[in-house]
C-alpha cells in the first residue's frame, strides 16, 4: 500500500509540474505562433469543426494565419496535413481549444512524454550500469530536444514510444504492443524500428506483444475508417506528393541527391547496413541491442525527416554507455568520447551548416554514425 501511494504520490507531482511548464514554456514561446504546432493546432481546429486537412482547398486558406505570409506558411505547413488519419483525429481536442491552451497542453505533454521516456531508457540499458543523469543529459541537452520544443513538434512522443515498445517487447507485454502500433502516429520515422520489433516479436514469440500491436493498429484503422472513410487514401497520396517535394530534409535521400538521387542513397544504405553487420557478426547481441541499431538506422532510410526526430537516439546513446562499461579502457573511451561528440557537438556543427548549405540534409551523419558506434559497442563489449 505504501509503495502505490508513493507512485500516486510521484506521478500527481510529475502530471503537475509538466502542466506548470506548459504553461509557462507556452507563453514564453509566443504560444507556438508561426511554429511547427501552429500547423498542428488547425489541422486539429479543421478537424473538430467537421472539415477535411487533407483537402488542399480547406487547408491552404486555413494556415495563412501562421504567417508570415501564404508562401512561408505553405512552406511549413505545406498544403495538406502529412499525418495520417488518426493523428489527425488525436488533434482535434487541441483544435478545439484556443491556441493559449492548447499549446500550453502540448509542451505539458512533451514534458511528460520526456520523463517516461528518461525512465524507461534507463531500465532499458540498466539502471546498474548507468546513472539516470547520463540518460536525461543525451536526452535534454542536445539539440534535437531543444529544437522540438521550440517548434512544437512529435519528438518527445516518439522517444517514449519508442522506449516503452522496447521495454514491453522485453517483458512481452500488452502495453509495448500498443505502445509500437501507436508509433504509427508519425510512421515515416518508425517504421524501420516498428519493423525490426514486431519481427523479432516473432521470433522470439512474443505473442502478447503482437497481439496487442495488430489488434490496436486494426483499431486505428477501423475507427480512422468509421469516423472518416477516405481519409487513408488521402493521406498515402499527399505522403507520396510531399515526400517528393520537400528539398530541405535530415535524410540520406536529400543528402545524396547531388549525387544521383535514390541509387547513390540506397548504395549508401547497403554500405552502412553492411558495416554493422560485419561488425556485430559472431557476437551475442540481445533485443536492446538488436532494437537501438533498428532506431538508429530507421532514421538513416526515414523518407523524410529533420533533427529534432533524433532525440529518440538518446536510447542507442545509453545503450553505448552502458556497453562501453564492459569494454577495455581504451576502447570505452572511444566509445564514450565519440558518443558525445556525436550527440553534441557534431549535431551543433550540422545545425550550424544549415544556413550556408541551405539544406539540413547533413545532419542525417548523426545517425550514421550513432549505428556505427553502436555496432562497435556491441563488438567491443567482454571482447
Amino acid at each position: 500500500m505504501n509503495a502505490v501511494r508513493a507512485w500516486a504520490g510521484r506521478a500527481v507531482l510529475l502530471v503537475a509540474l509538466s502542466a506548470l511548464v506548459g504553461v509557462f514554456g507556452a507563453s514564453a514561446d509566443s504560444w507556438y505562433e508561426g511554429r511547427d504546432f501552429h500547423c498542428f493546432y488547425i489541422s486539429g481546429r479543421i478537424v473538430a469543426t467537421g472539415g477535411d486537412p487533407y483537402d488542399a482547398a480547406q487547408f491552404v486558406p486555413a494556415i495563412a494565419e501562421v504567417g508570415p505570409t501564404l508562401a512561408k506558411a505553405n512552406e511549413r505547413c505545406g498544403v495538406r496535413l502529412s499525418y495520417p488519419p488518426w493523428t489527425a483525429l488525436a488533434l482535434a481536442p487541441f483544435g478545439a481549444l484556443s491556441l493559449e491552451a492548447a499549446s500550453s497542453a502540448w509542451i505539458a505533454l512533451s514534458v511528460l512524454a520526456m520523463a517516461l521516456g528518461i525512465g524507461w531508457t534507463w531500465q532499458i540499458v540498466g539502471t546498474r550500469r548507468v546513472s539516470w543523469l547520463i540518460v536525461a543529459v543525451l536526452a535534454i541537452l542536445t539539440e534535437p530536444f531543444l529544437l522540438n520544443m521550440a517548434e512544437g513538434q512529435f519528438a518527445s512522443f516518439t522517444f517514449a514510444l519508442t522506449a516503452g515498445a522496447m521495454l514491453g517487447l522485453r517483458r512481452d507485454r500488452v502495453a509495448g504492443g500498443i505502445a509500437t502500433a501507436a508509433l504509427s502516429i508519425k510512421p515515416q520515422v518508425a517504421i524501420g524500428f516498428a519493423a525490426a520489433a514486431l519481427v523479432l516479436a516473432v521470433l522470439q514469440r512474443r505473442w502478447r506483444f503482437l497481439g496487442a500491436a495488430a489488434a490496436s493498429g486494426l483499431a486505428l484503422l477501423a475507427v480512422t475508417q468509421l469516423l472518416r472513410p477516405g481519409w487513408t487514401g488521402e493521406f498515402v497520396k499527399g505522403t507520396v506528393e510531399l515526400s517528393g517535394a520537400i528539398e530541405n530534409r535530415a535524410t540520406i535521400w536529400n543528402l545524396m541527391s547531388p549525387y544521383g538521387s535514390w541509387p547513390a542513397a540506397v548504395a549508401v544504405i547497403v554500405l552502412l547496413v553492411g558495416a554493422v553487420v560485419l561488425l556485430v557478426r559472431r557476437r551475442p547481441i540481445d533485443d536492446v541491442g538488436a532494437l537501438s541499431l533498428a532506431n538508429a538506422l530507421s532514421l538513416v532510410i526515414a523518407p523524410y525527416s529533420w533533427s529534432q526526430a533524433f532525440i529518440v537516439l538518446t536510447i542507442p546513446w545509453s545503450l553505448t554507455f552502458a556497453y562501453a562499461t564492459e569494454a577495455d579502457a581504451l576502447r570505452r573511451r572511444v566509445l564514450t568520447y565519440g558518443t558525445l561528440f556525436v550527440a553534441g557537438p557534431l549535431l551543433w556543427i550540422c545545425t550550424l551548416l544549415w544556413p550556408f548549405r541551405g539544406s539540413e540534409s547533413l545532419s542525417v551523419v548523426v545517425p550514421m554514425l550513432t549505428s556505427l558506434l553502436m555496432a562497435l559497442a556491441i563488438r567491443w563489449r567482454s571482447a
